[in-house]
C-alpha cells in the first residue's frame, strides 16, 4: 500500500530565525602626547631623507637656443652675414629650488655665409626667408667647436665652480 502524501499548508511551516551577531565596535585608542610627537618626528625625518635623495639624483641643466638678431645683405638683397645670439636658460628641478637661482645668459656670434653655398634659402631675397629656415641653417652649419665654446662660456656664467656667499650666518 502506498502512503498518500498530503501537502502541508504554508502556515504550518516553521520560521527559521537567523541569529544576529553583534560586532563589537573598537573605539580608537588615544595616543599619548609622546607617541604623537614621535610619529610627527618620524614623518619629518622620512621627508627630509626623501628630499636629500632627490637632490642627489636631480641636477639643474641648461637649455640652449639660437635667435637671430640681424642680417647683413648685399646690393641684390641676398644675405651675406647672420648676427645671432646663442642663449642658455637654466632649468632647475623642484627639489633644487633652494640651492640654485634661475637665470639665463647669452653669447653673440656672427656667421658669414660662404659664396659657394648650396643652400637655396640664401640664393633668394631676404624678405622671402623665414626665421625657422635661418635658425635651421645655423644649427646645421655653425662649427661644433664654436658651439661648444659658447656653451662652456654660458655654463661658467650660470653654474660657477665656486659660490660667493654674501648672506653670512653671523649677520
Amino acid at each position: 500500500m502506498k502512503k498518500k502524501q498530503t501537502k502541508k499548508s504554508a502556515a504550518t511551516k516553521k520560521v527559521v530565525k537567523k541569529k544576529v551577531v553583534k560586532k563589537k565596535v573598537k573605539k580608537p585608542v588615544k595616543k599619548s602626547f609622546i607617541d604623537k610627537i614621535k610619529s610627527i618626528f618620524i614623518k619629518e625625518e622620512s621627508e627630509k631623507t626623501r628630499i636629500v635623495q632627490l637632490r642627489k639624483k636631480e641636477k639643474p641643466f641648461i637649455r640652449y637656443s639660437f635667435s637671430v638678431e640681424s642680417l647683413k645683405v648685399d646690393h641684390k638683397n641676398l644675405v651675406e652675414e647672420i648676427l645671432f645670439v646663442y642663449k642658455g636658460t637654466m632649468v632647475i628641478p623642484k627639489s633644487q629650488k633652494d640651492n640654485y637661482q634661475p637665470g639665463s645668459s647669452s653669447v653673440q656670434g656672427v656667421y658669414v655665409i660662404p659664396d659657394n653655398t648650396n643652400d637655396p634659402v640664401f640664393k633668394k631675397d631676404f624678405n622671402s626667408i623665414n626665421k625657422q629656415e635661418v635658425i635651421k641653417h645655423l644649427i646645421n652649419n655653425v662649427r661644433s667647436g664654436y658651439v661648444l665654446d659658447m656653451r662652456q662660456t654660458i655654463k661658467k656664467e650660470l653654474m660657477p665652480e665656486y659660490k660667493i656667499i654674501s648672506k653670512l650666518p653671523w649677520k
